[in-house]
């Protein structure tokens, strides 16, 4: 069951409208607060990054300096000195005894050295620039006899580059070994492994996060995993110099330190992270902004919804009084609040005014109407004229009696007068048949409840009648027609009508026989009652019937 939703009332509404419109505002002042106090942080993460980039770059510059200081220092050892000059002089024309001891001692003095050095590894080239020794702690990367396969970038102080080692990559700066006439003789290596502890110390240096990429890979990060993938997918497709990127479901800046050969170093902020601290502090004011706007909005809502619902308010009474006592006679008086509501009450007065006026017209068609449909089928035969009256009068008089408001009795008395409407459609050679049926003939004329039923049903407004019309001739004992209901399931109207109709018929004289008298008639329904006729009606009609025709002294109120 589908119940009707009641609308809310005007101070709702306009608390409801006020509050939308607050928040919506609140809304569009946070979104305007968070894009600006996000730009704010974005253009002061970048600011950072740069001044983190010219930190890094001059600290790179003095790390380089100092390892190519102590690297060169080194590099005048003459015992590495005369040991790789006699390994090069006696590779030529020495055995293999003497060249293994030549590079023992190498090993051994580059160890030495290594030891003084804070560099994970120096190495020792030749000067076709093929690895003789490496000493440090990841030396075993750099096996003898491979080429050191240096990418230089030259920056004009010193020559650097990258390599790469089973899966690693190492930054090298590179020392000249020079005998005493100048000969370059060999080259001392400085490198440093470009791996996540690297960039853990990066990081520390630059005050930021860091991620080194080499030939399109990720070699190190303090990034989170996934950041650092994606990171990696994006650098390796665009090879940026600077922007930002959304990283994990956060958004970053980035800037790159420092490019060698094909590794760059990026130092990244995060833009969600540095402008969540900003973000709360604006959210606190606006929270308390938007109290006092909700308290005022508040306030001003309630004030004007009452100054406009109160006149409304009685207006509305004053309708729902009219609507409950029916009377569309009466006027409602002027509010004298505003023009507005008083222009609705006075076209009101004259609107139900017409109304009330159309109503009685319509009600004096409708009335007629249905007493011509009853007269128009009493005509087709003498002996049944104002029988549909009469059943009509009876009904009442009967519904009167069971204490019916008058809402019911209204459709009983209509309906009794279209009881037999059906018999529009039964044949005259049928219906005016001066002698008893046939059961051929009888089963035409029980067909006339639901022909007179769907003669209704075309007809909006004697809806509420169709049962009395459709079930009439029903009775409790279920041998009826046309659906054989029993009892209570027969409808009360329905039973007063063919009770009525009964009584009519048997004290109104036929072309095959007399008339009967009130008593007879009477005594007769009692005799049914029970089987063909509700008890209750028959007691109602019994009761009511010297009230209503002057023949009824001697009819029996019981049996």
């Amino acid at each position: 069951m589908t119940l009707d939703r009641q609308p809310p009332r005007l101070v709702v509404k306009m608390l409801a409208v006020t509050f939308l419109m607050v928040f919506v505002l609140l809304v569009v002042v946070f979104v305007v607060v968070t894009v600006s106090v996000r730009d704010q942080v974005r253009q002061s993460v970048i600011a950072n990054l740069k001044s983190s980039q010219r930190v890094f770059a001059a600290l790179e510059t003095w790390r380089q300096r100092e390892l190519v200081a102590q690297a060169g220092t080194l590099a005048e050892s003459p015992t590495l000195k005369a040991a790789l000059d006699t390994y090069q002089t006696e590779a030529k024309t020495g055995g293999r005894a003497v060249k293994e001891q030549l590079l023992a001692t190498i090993d051994g003095e580059l160890t030495r050295v290594a030891a003084r050095i804070e560099s994970d590894v120096i190495v020792l080239a030749d000067m076709h620039q093929n690895t003789l020794a490496a000493a440090g702690r990841l030396s075993d990367r750099w096996p003898r006899g491979r080429p050191i396969a240096l990418s230089p970038i030259n920056d004009g102080n010193t020559v650097d580059g990258i390599a790469h080692r089973n899966g690693e990559t190492f930054h090298l700066v590179p020392v000249p070994l020079q005998d005493s006439d100048g000969t370059t003789i060999g080259t001392l290596y400085m490198a440093t492994n470009l791996d996540a502890e690297y960039a853990k110390e990066l990081a520390r240096l630059a005050g930021t996060r860091t991620a080194i990429l080499s030939d399109g890979l990720l070699v190190g990060s303090t990034l989170s995993l996934n950041a650092a993938r994606e990171f990696e997918a994006a650098a390796a497709a665009a090879k940026p110099s600077a922007g930002t990127v959304s990283l994990d479901g956060e958004s970053y800046a980035f800037l790159r330190l420092e490019a060698v050969g094909d590794t760059a170093f990026y130092a990244l902020g995060s833009i969600d992270e540095s402008s969540r601290g900003a973000t709360r502090q604006a959210m606190s004011s606006l929270a308390f902004i938007a109290v006092g706007a909700v308290a005022l909005a508040l306030f001003g809502s309630v004030t004007l919804a009452r100054l406009l619902a109160e006149p409304i308010g009685r207006l509305s009474s004053s309708l729902a009084a009219m609507a409950a006592s029916r009377d569309v006679r009466s006027r409602i008086p002027p509010s004298r609040s505003s023009r507005e509501l008083d222009a609705l009450t006075d076209t009101f007065n004259a609107l139900i005014a017409s109304v009330a006026e159309a109503e009685a017209h319509t009600e004096a068609a409708y009335t007629g109407a249905i007493r011509a449909l009853a007269a128009a089928l009493d005509a087709r035969d003498p002996y049944t004229a104002g029988h549909s009256d009469r059943v009509s009068v009876l009904s009442v008089a009967i519904g009167r009696g069971l204490s019916l408001p008058p809402d019911d009795l209204e459709v009983l008395r209509l309906g009794a007068l279209l009881h037999d409407i059906g018999k529009i459609g039964v044949p005259d050679d049928v219906l005016r048949k001066p002698g008893a049926l046939t059961p051929e003939e009888f089963d035409i004329i029980k067909q006339h409840p639901v022909l007179g039923a769907r003669i209704l049903q075309s007809v909006p407004f004697l809806a509420k009648h169709i049962p009395i019309v459709e079930l009439h001739h029903e009775r409790p004992d279920g041998r009826g027609y046309p659906d054989g209901l029993r009892g209570d399931e027969i409808p009360r109207p329905a039973r007063i009508v063919h009770v009525a109709d009964a009584y009519d018929a048997m004290t109104s004289a036929r072309a095959y026989r007399a008339a009967r008298a009130p008593g007879d008639a009477l005594r007769e329904l009692w005799r049914c009652a029970g089987s063909e006729f509700h008890a209750e009606i028959v007691a109602a009609l019994a009761t009511a019937l010297p009230g209503v025709t002057s023949d009824a002294a001697d009819v029996p109120q019981h049996v």
